[in-house]
């Protein structure tokens, strides 16, 4: 299966996560990942999660890998540890109409004035004994393209699910 990198993480690897590349593209660095091989990752594609996901708050930078023949599923590789990686979903793709109530302070630590500036995405689990797919609209990750920051937004008022049904209906 060959994957694309489209969105990645940030500053110089340390010896455990990765190795630069030399020549004109110095600030490049490879990770290698079980899951999806040797990701060669640019910092301009660096996506910096300062707070980290809820329970994997360790790790703090992202890469976006989408796997050809899996789209529209994407991966949100650490970069620490690229062997963690979730499953994500644009969040419009799981539910119609799905449009969660963003924090004005978390558009703000995001560098966003308005929730057209981000992308939402939802994390997906598959449910072991079903095979079903499942996504976490309450618990979506919040994504500025223009500033490469992300952060996981808890939402409590109970309108979404934990777990989501996918291709349901």
């Amino acid at each position: 299966m060959s994957r694309r990198v489209v969105r990645s993480c940030a500053p110089p690897p340390s010896a455990k996560t990765g190795r630069r590349t030399h020549g004109a593209s110095a600030t490049r660095r490879i990770l290698e990942s079980r899951r999806f091989g040797s990701l060669d990752v640019s910092p301009e594609t660096v996506i910096r999660c300062p707070s980290g996901l809820l329970g994997f708050e360790e790790f703090q930078e992202y890469i976006l890998v989408q796997p050809e023949g899996l789209e529209p599923l994407s991966f949100l590789v650490a970069c620490e540890n690229p062997d963690v990686a979730f499953p994500v979903l644009a969040g419009g793709l799981c539910q119609p109409g799905y449009a969660p109530a963003i924090p004005t302070h978390v558009l703000e630590s995001l560098g966003a004035a308005t929730r057209q500036e981000v992308e939402v995405l939802a994390i997906c689990t598959m449910a072991p004994d079903t095979g079903t797919l499942h996504a976490n609209l309450r618990g979506p990750v919040v994504l500025n393209p223009a500033s490469r920051l992300a952060c996981q937004v808890a939402l409590d008022d109970g309108t979404y699910s934990l777990r989501h049904l996918l291709g349901a209906g």
